[in-house]
């Protein structure tokens, strides 16, 4: 699944910051995240994190690990330690997957105070949002809000997330490969769009900079 994921970021030319895999050793579980930056920007504030930025997400639990390895029919004794909520539709199709591209978004100082302007920037993003998409699929806004002591509320980070669900496309890599490319396709002009709208500027390439060139960190494998 790894594999096919980045193939299809390879593919789409997305501008990768880094990613991260870890792994329980103990369970088995994993859990991989990809951040990915407009393009022609580069991830040079040391260890900050990029104040515009995408990242892919997702989970593998401990049973995908189990069905993986050994099948459908592994299913049954594992059954008892899986939450409920795995098996609310699968008789037939077997586990599920959540995806989730999150967009952290710049907060400025004055947004910062002013906590009042949430649903207005709320809105602007999904109708920025809505501008390309076709379908009706939702984006959800989070924010985190401070108190600090002896002072007022604060906004101390706004994000957009969009959730994928992979179904079948578990049993086939060809639909994988297709769900990739659209959740790609999606990320990229999304990513791009927020730039503009927040004014990020990009880095002139150097002489001989070829996109074709661009090298990423590959996860590990276990």
């Amino acid at each position: 699944m790894v594999a096919v994921l980045l193939g299809t970021i390879e593919r789409t030319g997305l501008n990768i910051a880094y990613t991260q895999e870890l792994l329980d050793t103990h369970a088995l579980g994993r859990s991989l995240s990809i951040t990915c930056l407009p393009d022609g920007v580069e991830d040079d504030q040391g260890p900050e994190e990029p104040a515009l930025r995408a990242v892919i997400g997702f989970r593998w639990s401990p049973e995908f690990t189990v069905f993986s390895l050994r099948g459908a029919d592994s299913l049954d004794n594992i059954e008892r330690l899986v939450d409920e909520r795995l098996y609310a539709h699968q008789a037939h199709n077997g586990p599920s997957l959540d995806i989730e591209v999150t967009y952290h978004l710049p907060v400025s100082p004055e947004q910062q105070r002013d906590v009042g302007s949430l649903p207005l920037i709320a809105r602007a993003i999904q109708d920025l949002y809505n501008t390309f998409v076709e379908n009706d699929e939702q984006m959800r806004i989070d924010s985190q809000i401070s108190f600090p002591t002896g002072r007022g509320p604060r906004v101390v980070h706004v994000g957009a997330v969009r959730t994928w669900s992979i179904d079948e496309a578990l049993y086939d890599a060809e639909l994988l490969a297709d769900t990739f490319e659209e959740l790609c396709g999606e990320l990229h002009t999304m990513l791009e769009l927020l730039a503009v709208h927040y004014v990020i500027v990009r880095e002139e390439p150097n002489d001989g900079d070829d996109p074709a060139d661009r090298r990423y960190l590959k996860p590990p494998t276990a």
